[in-house]
């Protein structure tokens, strides 16, 4: 999380001297995504296969490779080199998600919201240590500014590979079958009302996300300061009430979360079209950290709750697939569209997802179909 965070802050401003093209800037930040989705399905079935710690540690040793790889790149001028190693960042980061599954096979399908959210908490942690990273290593290669970001991201990596390697996590699961097709999750309004929450809730976020530090910067003119401030309250505003989501869950169940998180997504659309100082940009994305935290926490369990043990490889492999698909769609629309029509309109269109959720959450409490494991 600590080099997610990294990276939100300073790809696109690394895009934008190394980019042959301003509008090309966030394209590293979209690869990330990219990569990311398209790894999501293997690292599950390998998962599957070989269990999770070792496809968790082959994912620590890749993301230090491609944050290295970041810095050289940036040090020499290498655009499809930034590229390319910003798409090995994030095929880490595909296998990085799977962190909360992990955790919610480990507990008895009640306390899976409460697991799934206590992992995502660690993302507070990650708000704090990635913005003190960039602003205490931003200048120490001279010339090359952001350079020695990416490569102490890359040494955290490596002293976190010890604790990986010291994880206990259940055994790898004998698919004597297996089980359900998939054409049955997706007939169960309830799996798809919880996907499209975490999957298009988890776009909205990302679209506004990348282009902001390109708005806050390049645009308004503020400091590099400014801007890892607003992302880091972002980045704590998302991974904060991970700290007790899931009793919310459980409290006002999975609807009205989804719900409140939508009215806080539009009031974050309200503010957004209202202002372009400071601290419209601080609340916008403080906001927005707080919608997506409902979204992807109450999504995430009710995909984890899902699936028989012996589906899950698969379930959470296709789902998480979608969901990073829709974040590569979202985040590679993001640098072009705001080159293209400004931050304001952003926001206005960030209301159409927003719609779709609530179109699908409202059938889903039409149907009354609340048994996560339809037959």
């Amino acid at each position: 999380m600590t080099t997610l965070n990294i990276n939100i802050i300073i790809v696109g401003l690394s895009g934008l001297i190394v980019a042959p093209q301003p509008w090309l800037a966030t394209l590293p930040l979209s690869f990330q995504f990219i990569s990311s989705m398209l790894s999501t399905l293997p690292a599950s079935l390998l998962m599957g296969r070989f269990g999770r710690k070792p496809i968790f540690v082959l994912g620590v040793i890749i993301i230090a490779c491609g944050m290295a790889g970041q810095g050289l790149a940036l040090l020499t001028g290498n655009f499809a080199g930034f590229l390319l190693a910003s798409m090995l960042v994030g095929s880490a980061h595909g296998i990085a998600q799977y962190y909360r599954y992990a955790a919610a096979d480990s507990v008895a399908e009640d306390q899976k919201p409460v697991v799934v959210s206590l992992v995502l908490a660690g993302g507070v942690i990650a708000a704090f240590a990635g913005a003190n990273i960039v602003n205490n290593t931003i200048g120490l290669l001279p010339g090359v500014i952001y350079a020695s970001c990416f490569f102490a991201g890359a040494v955290l990596q490596i002293i976190a590979l010890p604790v990986i390697l010291s994880l206990r996590t259940p055994p790898v699961t004998k698919q004597v079958t297996g089980g359900r097709p998939l054409s049955v999750f997706f007939r169960n309004p309830r799996f798809l009302s919880g996907l499209i929450a975490a999957a298009l809730g988890y776009s909205v976020m990302t679209f506004l996300m990348t282009a902001a530090p390109l708005q806050i910067v390049s645009v308004s003119g503020l400091s590099d300061s400014e801007n890892a401030l607003v992302i880091q309250w972002h980045v704590i505003a998302m991974f904060m009430p991970s700290f007790f989501t899931g009793w919310l869950i459980r409290r006002f169940g999975s609807e009205g979360i989804i719900l409140a998180s939508l009215m806080i997504y539009g009031i974050a659309v309200m503010v957004l079209i209202n202002g372009l100082s400071f601290w419209h940009y601080f609340s916008v994305l403080l906001l927005v950290g707080l919608g997506w935290n409902g979204l992807y926490v109450t999504g995430s369990a009710i995909i984890a709750a899902s699936a028989e043990p012996e589906e899950r490889a698969k379930v959470q492999g296709i789902s998480d697939f979608i969901i990073t698909m829709m974040i590569a769609i979202s985040s590679l629309s993001a640098g072009s569209l705001h080159y293209l029509i400004g931050w304001k309109s952003m926001g206005v269109g960030a209301l159409i997802p927003v719609a779709v959720i609530l179109i699908f959450t409202l059938a889903m409490m039409l149907t009354g179909k609340n048994n996560p494991k339809t037959t």
